[in-house]
C-alpha cells in the first residue's frame, strides 16, 4: 500500500472538476491506498475572488503553494498509469451517455421529420429551445445538490448525506410539479412572444404541453442520477438513460406510424420516458445500500442544506439559461421566416452535431492533458499540447465541414424528404459549413485556459462573445437587413470574436505557462 499523490488545479467554480478529483480520491481509497490530494494555489482577480467566496469550500482540497506540493509530492505514488484509466473509463461513460442522448434526438428527428410532415417537424424545432429555459435553469440550481452530497461523502459525512438527499429529492419533486404548472400555463404566452407561425401553433402548443407536465418525472431523474453519480454510482443513470431513450424511439414508431398521432404521439412518447426513467432512478435510490437510500417519510426540507444548494446552484443555474435565451431570441426571429426556414434550421442542427461533438471532445481532452502538466511544471508540453490539440481539431472539423458542404442535399433526404427544405438546408450548411473550424479554435483554447485552473474567463468570453454578441446583432444589426440569412451571418460573427477573443488571452497568458 502506498501514499497516492492526486495533483489538480483551483476547482471551487468547477463542478465536473471537483466531481473528478472526488471520484479518483475515492477509487484510490477503495484499492487500499491513502490518497492526498493537492491544488494548486493560484493569483485571483478581485473579481474572481468574489465570485469564488459565495462558493462552498471544497473540503478534502488543501491549498499549497508550488514548492509545498513539490516537496509532498515526493513522498507519494504519483500511480500515473491508474490514474490514466480512471480518468478514461469516466471520461468514456460520460462521452457515451452524451453521444447517446444525441443520437436518441436525432433519431426522434427522423422519425418525426419521415413520418410526420415538415410541419410536425417544424412545430417542434421552433419551441426547442424555449422548453430547455426552464429545465437547464432547474437543472443547474439542482447542480448545487450534486456538489454538496459529494462532499459529504468525501468527508464521510453519512448522516448529512443523507439528510442532503433527501432535501435534494423533495426540492426536485417540489420545485418540477411548480415549474410544471407554471410552464404549462405560460407556454402559449412564450409560444407567441417567440413568433411561432399561425400554421404550427397549434401543433407546437400541444407538444409544448405535454412535455412541459412531464418535467417532474425529467428533474427526479436528473436529481436522483446527480445523487447516485456523487457518491460513485454512474453506470445505473447511464443505464435507466439508454433505457428511457430506447422506450422514447420505439414509443415514437409506435404512435406516430401504427397510430398516426404525429406531434402528440411524440410528445406523449417523450413524456412516458420521463415518468419510467424516474420511476426508475427512485427505486434505485429507495434500494441502494449507499448513505443516499430514499426514505419517503425522511422527505423533508433541510433549511441547512437547501440553502447550501441555492449558494451552489443559483450561479451554475444562471449561466445554463444564457445560451437557452440567446438561442430562444435567435429562434424567435428564424420562426418569422415561416415553417421551410423553421425545418431547414433544425435540419442543419441535426446534421452538424457531429461537428459539437468533436469540438467538445477535443476541449475536455486539451483541459486535462493542460492541467495534468502545468500541475507537473512540465511548460513545454503544455504549449506542445495546446498547439497540437488545435491542429488536430482542425483537422478533422474540416473533414466532416467539408462532408457537409458537399454532401447535404444528400444527407438532408435522411431527415426529411421536402425539397424546398432540402435546397434551404444546404444553402445554410453552405454558409457556416466553411467557419466551423474558427469555433473549434476559441472551444478549444477555452478547455486549454481552463487546465490552467481558470474557469471563470472562458465564461466570461464565452457569455459575451457567443451570447451577448448574438443577441446585439439580432436587436441591432438584423433589423437593417432582416432576412434570414442575415441571422446567419451572426454566427460567423460571434465565432470570430470569440477565438480572436481567447487567442488574445491565451497571447498574454503565454509568459506565465
Amino acid at each position: 500500500m502506498a501514499n497516492v499523490g492526486i495533483l489538480t488545479m483551483n476547482l471551487r467554480e468547477n463542478m465536473g472538476g471537483i466531481l473528478q478529483a472526488y471520484a479518483l480520491y475515492k477509487k484510490v481509497e477503495q484499492l487500499g491506498h491513502t490518497p492526498i490530494l493537492f491544488r494548486l494555489s493560484r493569483d485571483e482577480s478581485p473579481l474572481k475572488r468574489m465570485l469564488r467566496k459565495v462558493m462552498e469550500r471544497n473540503p478534502f482540497a488543501g491549498i499549497y503553494d508550488h514548492n509545498h506540493i513539490h516537496q509532498r509530492f515526493l513522498n507519494c505514488q504519483p500511480m500515473c498509469d491508474f490514474v490514466d484509466r480512471a480518468f478514461s473509463r469516466k471520461t468514456k461513460i460520460v462521452s457515451s451517455e452524451k453521444d447517446f442522448i444525441t443520437t436518441g434526438n436525432a433519431l426522434d428527428a427522423i422519425i418525426v421529420g419521415k413520418f410526420a410532415g415538415k410541419d410536425a417537424f417544424a412545430a417542434i424545432e421552433s419551441v426547442m429551445s424555449f422548453q430547455r429555459l426552464p429545465v437547464s435553469f432547474f437543472i443547474g440550481l439542482s447542480s448545487g445538490a450534486t456538489i454538496i452530497i459529494s462532499q459529504y461523502f468525501g468527508a464521510k459525512e453519512k448522516d448529512d448525506v443523507s439528510k442532503a438527499s433527501h432535501t435534494a429529492m423533495l426540492f426536485a419533486i417540489v420545485g418540477g410539479l411548480i415549474l410544471s404548472i407554471l410552464s404549462c400555463l405560460l407556454s402559449p404566452y412564450f409560444i407567441g412572444l417567440i413568433k411561432v407561425p399561425q400554421k404550427i401553433f397549434h401543433e407546437a402548443y400541444i407538444y409544448t404541453f405535454i412535455c412541459f407536465s412531464g418535467m417532474v418525472f425529467s428533474m427526479i431523474y436528473n436529481i436522483g442520477s446527480g445523487i447516485l453519480r456523487a457518491l460513485g454510482n454512474s453506470k445505473t443513470p447511464f443505464h435507466i438513460l439508454i433505457f428511457a431513450n430506447i422506450l422514447n424511439i420505439v414509443l415514437d414508431l409506435i404512435f406516430v406510424i401504427n397510430f398516426n398521432l404525429s406531434v402528440v404521439g411524440v410528445g406523449l412518447a417523450t413524456l412516458i420516458s420521463q415518468i419510467v426513467s424516474a420511476i426508475l432512478v427512485f427505486v434505485v435510490l429507495m434500494r441502494t445500500n449507499l448513505d443516499c437510500r430514499i426514505y419517503i417519510k425522511k422527505l423533508t426540507f433541510y433549511k441547512k442544506y437547501l440553502k447550501k444548494i441555492f449558494v451552489l446552484g443559483l450561479p451554475i443555474a444562471i449561466q445554463s439559461v444564457i445560451y437557452p435565451i440567446a438561442n430562444t431570441t435567435i429562434q424567435s426571429k428564424i420562426n418569422m421566416f415561416g415553417v421551410n426556414s423553421i425545418a431547414a434550421w433544425a435540419i442543419s442542427g441535426k446534421l452538424d452535431f457531429l461537428i459539437w461533438s468533436v469540438s467538445d471532445a477535443f476541449c475536455i481532452s486539451s483541459s486535462t492533458f493542460v492541467a495534468q502538466n502545468y500541475g507537473a511544471k512540465k511548460h513545454h508540453r503544455v504549449k506542445k499540447g495546446i498547439i497540437s490539440s488545435v491542429i488536430m481539431s482542425i483537422s478533422m472539423i474540416l473533414v466532416i465541414s467539408l462532408t457537409l458542404f458537399i454532401w447535404s442535399k444528400d444527407l438532408a433526404p435522411f431527415l426529411i424528404e421536402d425539397r424546398e427544405v432540402i435546397e434551404l438546408t444546404s444553402e445554410i450548411l453552405s454558409i457556416l459549413a466553411p467557419f466551423y473550424f474558427i469555433y473549434t479554435i476559441g472551444d478549444v483554447l477555452a478547455g486549454a485556459i481552463r487546465g490552467l485552473g481558470d474557469t471563470f474567463y472562458p465564461m466570461l468570453i464565452n457569455v459575451l462573445a457567443i451570447c451577448g454578441l448574438r443577441l446585439l446583432w439580432i436587436f441591432f444589426v438584423f433589423p437593417l437587413n432582416p432576412t434570414f440569412f442575415m441571422i446567419l451571418y451572426g454566427y460567423l460573427i460571434s465565432w470570430t470574436v470569440n477565438t480572436i477573443a481567447f487567442l488574445i488571452y491565451i497571447y498574454f497568458k503565454r509568459k506565465k505557462i
